[in-house]
């Protein structure tokens, strides 16, 4: 994730369609500072990357998960205890389990508390299938790496 790239144009489309699916959901008009985030991703450049931005939107509950089951096991956990994330950002290429994958993963287990979760998904790989299966199984957005700081901080808003 390089924040200091070009804006996407594919990301601001993709940020206005998704806003509109956004009510409602855990995170919907919630200052940053009040929500918890869980960040997916096996890079540890772009966790890097993307705790910085979320950081410097205001996000101060920040947990990381390397990879898929991880992410599953902080999810179910978080639904147990009733304090379920209010946002996950996700990679769409990771090894074991893909994003994509993830996403099927908490639909399937109904996970508790996890259906109110936005869920923001990163690719470099994106085109319109990508887009559309994952939105079908869960994503709010699905945003193009390299992701300017302007768009994740539009997603989470």
């Amino acid at each position: 994730m390089n924040i200091a790239s070009p804006r996407n144009s594919q990301n601001d489309i993709e940020i206005a369609d998704g806003l509109r699916r956004c009510k409602g959901d855990n995170a919907y008009r919630k200052p940053n500072a009040e929500k918890r985030f869980l960040l997916v991703d096996d890079s540890i450049e772009v966790r890097f990357s993307v705790r910085r931005v979320l950081r410097s939107a205001g996000a101060t509950h920040i947990d990381v998960a390397e990879n898929g089951e991880i992410a599953l096991q902080m999810l179910a956990q978080a639904g147990r205890k009733q304090t379920p994330y209010d946002e996950v950002i996700l990679d769409y290429m990771m090894p074991g389990m893909s994003g994509i994958e993830l996403l099927y993963e908490i639909e399937r287990r109904e996970i508790k508390n996890a259906e109110g979760t936005r869920k923001i998904m990163l690719t470099g790989f994106y085109d319109a299938k990508v887009n559309e299966e994952a939105k079908s199984v869960g994503a709010t957005f699905v945003l193009s790496k390299p992701c300017d700081a302007a768009s994740l901080s539009a997603a989470i808003a």
